[in-house]
């Protein structure tokens, strides 16, 4: 290669550096509009899970025990029996403890025994639901501590949440930018922020009111996600 090809390589090249340079100033001058927008996706529940307890009363701690044992062992029954499969109950808390005399002189003194023992059921036919803590009660659990609905796929959830939100930046940068008297020619910085598909839960005081002299009557509703977006837009000059 010849000295008079490379010089003019050289040139070529240090027009092209001082083309880019120019450029990238006036890039960095255009004005811009910073919006936020949120969105919310929704999900139907296809699961629950139900936290029900035994709790068992004596003045002897093995009839306590024993009385315990049994009416827990025919509450799993009574659940199996509407099809729930055993993996799908477990143990939650086992609690075995004296009660005490409250009179002043007898403080020390052991009045009773009590047995607690905590199982929670996954219900992954939601219809059952119901049905369930019908059984449970029925066969002699005397306590509900929780009900929790949720849903596995949470996918196309986030989905739907991230696109209304994207889709509402985008509603507020146009009516913006038609105040100012721009039009959005690019997209400088995008940001997001997505939470979670929570769980919705019932305590005991909304599990009571739902009950009935005939049935349990649950309806699990629907379940929310918040996507939020942060958009730098770029305005025409």
């Amino acid at each position: 290669m010849n000295s008079k090809r490379i010089v003019l390589i050289f040139a070529a090249l240090m027009l092209l550096i001082a083309n880019v340079a120019a450029a990238a100033p006036a890039a960095k001058n255009l004005p811009t509009l910073s919006v936020d927008g949120e969105g919310t996706g929704i999900a139907t529940p296809d699961r629950a899970t139900i936290t029900i307890g035994v709790t068992s009363q004596a003045s002897d701690a093995g009839k306590a025990q024993n009385d315990n044992a049994w009416t827990t062992e025919q509450v799993n029954k009574a659940i199996k029996a509407l099809g729930i499969e055993t993996k799908d109950i477990q143990t939650n808390n086992y609690s075995f403890h004296p009660n005490y005399r409250t009179a002043e002189n007898h403080r020390n003194e052991i009045s009773g025994y009590t047995v607690n023992n905590s199982i929670i059921v996954i219900v992954r036919d939601i219809k059952q639901t119901g049905k369930v803590i019908d059984a449970a009660l029925g066969a002699g659990a005397n306590e509900i501590h929780s009900l929790d609905f949720a849903a596995g796929n949470t996918q196309a959830v986030r989905k739907e949440a991230l696109l209304k939100a994207v889709q509402d930046a985008r509603d507020k940068a146009e009516i913006l930018a038609k105040g100012l008297g721009k039009r959005i020619v690019g997209i400088q910085n995008v940001s997001e922020s997505t939470g979670y598909l929570e769980s919705r839960r019932y305590d005991n005081m909304m599990l009571a009111a739902a009950k009935t002299a005939a049935a349990t009557t649950i309806e699990p509703g629907s379940l929310s996600l918040t996507a939020r977006v942060h958009i730098d837009y770029i305005l025409e000059d």
